[in-house]
């Protein structure tokens, strides 16, 4: 294990790094304080404790504190008078303890910091760690966020593990100026329905408690995002916790199956499915969870869930050995085949389409010349996705129609089309329900010439809607 950074004194960085807001507030300067001390404290190679490699709360707790501490209530650890305890320190105390100058860190904290709203004497004669247990317990899932601790997986009970990390995170230090640190954090907050740990990192770059909201007024840039899931809604929370066990999963370097419980709209059933999780997407005003496993239709396969479809309320991980793993999957973790992100993009690259792990089909579309010109022409849609001429269209048809009469229908189409008509020629996911809604959306002003089963779908829901219409 690295040398801990936490035997020099609290550099300005890395109680930035460390606090869950600004530092120009005293509270989470206070809380950044106490973080470093518990980190110094628990990556001090020197001291002899009972603590285990694994540890709960409880165990840290029984051997930090004395055994007259009770922490449960706020008026017994503020009456609490055992003079060993170290729930009776103060921030004074501990830098005297930890040889650390207190008036040259205050002097550097100044140069750093703008510190409007601290008292810093009043500061150094706080108790550290005169806190309830949840306050504490606190402190360590936000020490796991910030990656200087880890959860231990697989234990047995309700209690939380933890373990020491074996690389600490690295203290980052930001040149940007507030106005620039604001705009960042503003930004950081619009993509917030794609990753829950964002609107953390945006805390991070702001200057006061204000900024955590956009700036309406000198904020020129907006994104508005079509997402099936309600802000600030239950349902959001339960994909945040979704989203945030999978990415503890994914940093902890040992990814393991995973049992979840889905609802499918499309085969309207719930099942329990056994599966590899590889990566998640946004698409289609939703996240998808991409993985491999057995999917709701009982098959072994590629599969995206709707991650605000999960209904377990937490992921359950698998032993590679348990017998509810599937054997494919196994043997692929055996054979060190075992699909990666990469995997995912490669194959959406393949072809047109969300559904990356569906059949190809070759398409081709017609538009009309102004269509073409304003919306079409210079637009990326797919990487497949190329201009062809009349000719090559006519030369397509005839190689992908089996059907004799399907054939001489389509070319007798495209003869009558006007010859200063656009075509592109795109190889597509077959059923893809993101390239369906495509093509309804342009309606008119897009024809399906092949495949002849799509353009039979396609002139089906159009004849659909128009009896609802006529």
């Amino acid at each position: 294990m690295e040398k801990p950074i936490f035997s020099n004194p609290p550099h300005p960085k890395v109680l930035q790094q460390l606090a869950n807001g600004s530092l120009d507030q005293s509270q989470n300067l206070t809380r950044a304080i106490r973080l470093w001390v518990l980190l110094r404290w628990l990556y001090n190679d020197k001291k002899d404790t009972n603590l285990n490699n694994h540890f709960t709360y409880s165990d840290w707790s029984n051997t930090f504190f004395t055994n007259t501490h009770k922490g449960e209530k706020q008026e017994d650890i503020l009456s609490h008078n055992d003079p060993y305890c170290p729930c009776i320190k103060t921030i004074q105390q501990w830098f005297s303890e930890l040889e650390i100058p207190a008036d040259e860190w205050q002097h550097s904290l100044k140069q750093q910091i703008h510190l409007p709203n601290v008292d810093l004497e009043s500061l150094l004669k706080e108790r550290l760690f005169a806190q309830v247990r949840k306050s504490l317990q606190s402190d360590f899932d936000l020490l796991v966020s910030r990656h200087y601790l880890e959860r231990v997986k697989n234990t047995i009970g309700r209690s939380k593990y933890y373990q020491l990390v074996e690389k600490l995170p690295l203290i980052t230090e930001t040149t940007l100026s507030i106005k620039k640190q604001t705009y960042l954090a503003g930004t950081l907050g619009m993509f917030s329905f794609l990753d829950p740990s964002l609107p953390l990192i945006a805390e991070e770059f702001s200057d006061n408690e204000s900024d955590k909201e956009i700036d309406e007024d000198n904020h020129r840039v907006f994104l508005f995002v079509d997402y099936v899931v309600p802000e600030s809604s239950p349902k959001e929370d339960a994909v945040d916790q979704i989203q945030s066990e999978l990415q503890e999963i994914w940093d902890s370097g040992k990814i393991s199956p995973i049992l979840l419980t889905y609802h499918s709209a499309h085969q309207n059933l719930t099942k329990e499915c056994v599966t590899y999780p590889v990566c998640i997407y946004f698409m289609e005003r939703a996240k998808y969870l991409c993985a491999y496993g057995i999917t709701p239709a009982g098959a072994i396969n590629w599969y995206k869930y709707r991650l605000d479809r999960i209904i377990s309320k937490h992921l359950e991980t698998l032993d590679w050995e348990d017998p509810r793993v599937p054997q494919l999957l196994r043997e692929k973790n055996d054979d060190n085949q075992l699909p990666t992100p990469k995997t995912v993009n490669s194959k959406l690259k393949e072809a047109w389409g969300c559904d990356f792990y569906k059949e190809t089909a070759i398409m081709i579309l017609r538009f009309d010349k102004d269509f073409h010109q304003s919306y079409i022409q210079g637009i990326s849609i797919h990487d497949t996705f190329k201009a062809i001429t009349c000719q090559t269209t006519a030369k397509l048809i005839k190689q992908h129609t089996q059907n004799p009469e399907h054939r001489t229908k389509t070319l007798e189409t495209l003869q009558s089309r006007t010859s200063t008509d656009a075509y592109y020629q795109v190889d597509y996911r077959v059923t893809d329900y993101y390239v369906i809604r495509w093509l309804r959306a342009l309606g008119s002003k897009v024809e399906v010439l092949l495949p002849w089963s799509l353009r039979q779908e396609i002139a089906q829901e159009i004849q659909n809607t128009w009896n609802l219409y006529k």
